[in-house]
This record gives structure tokens, C-alpha cells and sequence, in this order.
């Protein structure tokens, strides 16, 4: 049985890792999570979760970090 975490963390990973928008938009309401108006600023967001998420493919991680530093963005949130 799976509990609130990881659940959480499931649900989190399919839609961040999908790249696909619409599950991504999907994930931010399913949190309460207000979407940024910013088209670059949405996609920053997305890439930057994905860098920060330790279980996240090493390949995905470096597509991430290719696009914030093609955007002169750091992969670091804070």
C-alpha cells in the first residue's frame, strides 16, 4: 500500500517528467499551486523541479540543465 508520500512524490514525478504541459498544469491545480502567467517563467519552473528531484532520470536532469542554460538560468532554486 502507498502512503501520502509517496503517492505525492508519484504523482509529482509522472507529471514533471512527462513535459507535457497539460499534466503539468494539471499537477499545479491537483497542489493549489497558482501557474506562472510567464511562458519562460512556467518552463523555468518545470526545469528547475526536475534538476532538483534526486530520482529524476540522468537524462532528463541534463535536457533540464540544457534548456535553463540556454535560457542563462542556474538549475538551483534558490
Amino acid at each position: 500500500m502507498m502512503n501520502e508520500i509517496d503517492h505525492f512524490v508519484k504523482i509529482r514525478n509522472e507529471a514533471m517528467f512527462s513535459l507535457d504541459r497539460k499534466k503539468i498544469e494539471e499537477y499545479f491545480a491537483w497542489i493549489g499551486q497558482p501557474l506562472p502567467e510567464n511562458d519562460i517563467v512556467f518552463w523555468a519552473t518545470v526545469h528547475k523541479c526536475i534538476c532538483n528531484i534526486t530520482t529524476a532520470p540522468s537524462e532528463l536532469v541534463s535536457k533540464s540543465n540544457h534548456w535553463l542554460f540556454e535560457h542563462g538560468m542556474s538549475p538551483s532554486i534558490f
